[in-house]
């Protein structure tokens, strides 16, 4: 079911997943309920840190796994916790970057203070101390709304992934330390993507499969070239 058709480049197919395995089962009810915990705990957000409550809704969380930071992408904001949750501090994002709406998050698996934030209007921003300033990181982008990212850290033996999905434009990705984007292919056949993962699953071809997961299922693609 639901398979794209074969792209020259990239990511060659986004297969929809449709057997489940009990291992996943558990795995997945596993998450849910860590979910359910954190989504109670983000509920009473601006009661907790002494807010007013017009954090906006939610659409992004990043659990730093060097420091167990805990970052959130609302519709009006960034924001940082770094007492587990008890206390949330905003971040100061320039005005010229200042979004909509802030979707999604990767962090640097070698680097923790630097982090990249998928927006709804203004492209992917970039911080490289941890949140102190912020810079626009689209050179590249076929648009300005960036639904979801991931970033493969797996391989040491190829360079770093950053992956993009721009709405209406297909998947994006950075090799290395490159600063530009390029595009990929269209992504899944269905194109409302809401988050991505890189998997460390080898494909047999030198490369790790790449997870999207949309509003009809969540689809694999492998990312060998």
């Amino acid at each position: 079911m639901g398979i794209n058709q074969p792209t020259e480049r990239g990511l060659h197919t986004m297969t929809q997943m449709t057997k489940r395995t009990p291992g996943r089962w558990r795995r997945g009810l596993s998450i849910a309920a860590l979910a359910a915990v954190i989504a109670l705990t983000l509920v009473t957000l601006g009661e907790t840190a002494g807010m007013a409550h017009d954090i906006g809704h939610l659409h992004a969380l990043l659990v730093s796994p060097t420091d167990a930071g805990l970052w959130i992408g609302t519709h009006n904001g960034l924001y940082r916790s770094s007492d587990e949750g008890k206390t949330w501090q905003p971040l100061n994002i320039p005005s010229d970057l200042a979004a909509m709406d802030f979707m999604s998050f990767v962090q640097d698996p070698t680097n923790p203070k630097v982090l990249y934030v998928g927006t709804h209007n203004r492209g992917v921003v970039r911080t490289t101390d941890g949140g102190q300033t912020w810079a626009a990181f689209s050179t590249g982008l076929g648009g300005p709304d960036v639904h979801a990212m991931a970033v493969d850290g797996y391989n040491p033996a190829q360079p770093r992934r950053l992956y993009a999905f721009v709405m209406d434009k297909g998947l994006y990705r950075i090799l290395g330390d490159l600063t530009e984007w390029k595009r990929v292919d269209d992504g899944p056949s269905n194109p409302d993507v809401r988050a991505l993962q890189a998997v460390n699953i080898p494909t047999g071809m030198g490369g790790i499969f790449l997870y999207a997961a949309t509003s009809e299922g969540i689809f694999r693609g492998p990312d060998c070239f």
